[in-house]
């Protein structure tokens, strides 16, 4: 079992798995009486774009087995408490037979007003919350399942490896 230690999310670090969206520092775009606006924050791709929602829980020792990935983006937005995200590098998309590696898996950490958007071929795993429970939402485009994988799209690491997340 590897133990991944909890990043905080940045630019900086989540940028070889997507875009980060953490919480604005500079100036707003816009502003009024009652608010502050950061137009430009990311960028959706897809015209059918769908929106769902998740009510997480912490797996049993905060343990992860499985990923999927997809052959588009992934918006992750935590709700009404933090969220740990779990990602590692993809390889080839159109090879059917790749699975995640554990040794490559890195966790992050969402507070609510931040986000993130998957990049497409990357691995990740269901978000889970910091504490026992919490509610995020995710977009996505709607595909079919990975030929020879329709049974699920989530497949264990190489070697059945696993990870938990430290703290």
């Amino acid at each position: 079992m590897i133990t991944l230690p909890l990043h905080p999310l940045t630019r900086e670090a989540f940028a070889a798995f997507g875009q980060a969206i953490p919480r604005p520092t500079g100036e707003p775009t816009s502003f009024g009486d009652a608010f502050d606006c950061w137009f430009g924050v990311g960028t959706l791709h897809g015209a059918d774009l769908r929106l769902g929602q998740v009510l997480a829980r912490r797996p049993e020792g905060g343990i992860v087995a499985t990923m999927e990935r997809h052959p588009d983006i992934e918006l992750l937005m935590p709700a009404d408490g933090a969220l740990i995200q779990v990602v590692a590098p993809g390889r080839d998309l159109a090879d059917a037979t790749e699975q995640p590696r554990a040794e490559e898996a890195i966790a992050f950490l969402l507070a609510p007003g931040e986000a993130v958007i998957v990049a497409p071929g990357v691995w990740h795993a269901p978000a889970m919350p910091a504490g026992s429970e919490t509610f995020y939402w995710f977009a996505g485009l709607p595909h079919p399942p990975e030929p020879g994988r329709e049974a699920s799209a989530w497949i264990p690491f190489a070697g059945e490896a696993a990870v938990t997340v430290a703290g």
